[in-house]
């Protein structure tokens, strides 16, 4: 088979789409709750895989390559301590140190391997012209200008502990959004983050350039207050239902 990284004639190998890592996350010493509840919207069904949603896409030596990326984003996002951005009160978390290069490119190959996916459960995720950029860009070890594929990151928080504990567990399955008449696709992570990358040839709106990730520059993650009113919270409600 040809993998779809490098399109070479190789043995293919299951690749996770959202990194195994992420689901094992929230089931840590419970391997057989490894699933989560992930949908789409409330008019579709539930799904639930075990640790993730996986296919036939990449050769070893590519999908080890995507997996220092993933490794590092899981240690980033799920491990590292959260202080609050200074002078904003608590509307913002800050990550003082990162690795822009490796954190960027985490989210391009998350981003590609979606759309190259033919599992239901990221049908949302359509890269079109884009696709064969992001493979370029992977395959260079190049990341683009910081408003190529711009990015910011969300994270949902309650001061009700019970909603943030949903919130901090759950990863909702990818979607499309329009920021600013933008398009963007969404991702949810585990501890309430949600992703946005745009997928779009105009530039990043000024309003959210301040928080899109810049090399040599802080982690800014907006804080998303009042998980309970959100959009989200009501498709896993409706789920349960």
């Amino acid at each position: 088979m040809i993998c779809k990284l490098c399109q070479k004639e190789k043995e293919i190998i299951n690749s996770h789409i959202i990194p195994r890592a992420f689901f094992e996350f929230l089931y840590p010493e419970q391997e057989e709750k490894r699933e989560s509840l992930i949908m789409i919207s409330k008019d579709r069904y539930d799904k639930r895989r075990p640790v993730g949603s996986y296919e036939k896409l990449l050769c070893k030596d590519c999908d080890q390559m995507l997996g220092r990326y993933d490794d590092y984003a899981q240690q980033l996002l799920l491990k590292t301590p959260l202080s609050f951005y200074p002078n904003v009160g608590n509307l913002a978390y800050v990550i003082n140190s990162y690795d822009y290069f490796k954190l960027k490119m985490f989210f391009i190959s998350l981003l590609w391997r979606s759309s190259i996916s033919e599992l239901e459960e990221f049908s949302l995720i359509n890269c079109g012209p884009f696709e064969e950029r992001l493979r370029e860009l992977i395959l260079s070890n190049f990341i683009g200008s910081e408003d190529e594929f711009s990015i910011f990151v969300t994270k949902f928080d309650s001061e009700n502990l019970e909603v943030k504990k949903v919130a901090e567990a759950s990863i909702l399955l990818p979607a499309k959004q329009k920021v600013e008449a933008l398009n963007y696709s969404i991702f949810y992570l585990p501890k309430g983050y949600k992703i946005y990358i745009k997928v779009d040839k105009r530039m990043t709106p000024d309003v959210f350039f301040k928080l899109v990730l810049k090399d040599k520059k802080p982690l800014i993650i907006l804080k998303k207050i009042d998980y309970e009113k959100s959009k989200e919270y009501r498709i896993l409600l409706d789920s349960l239902k």
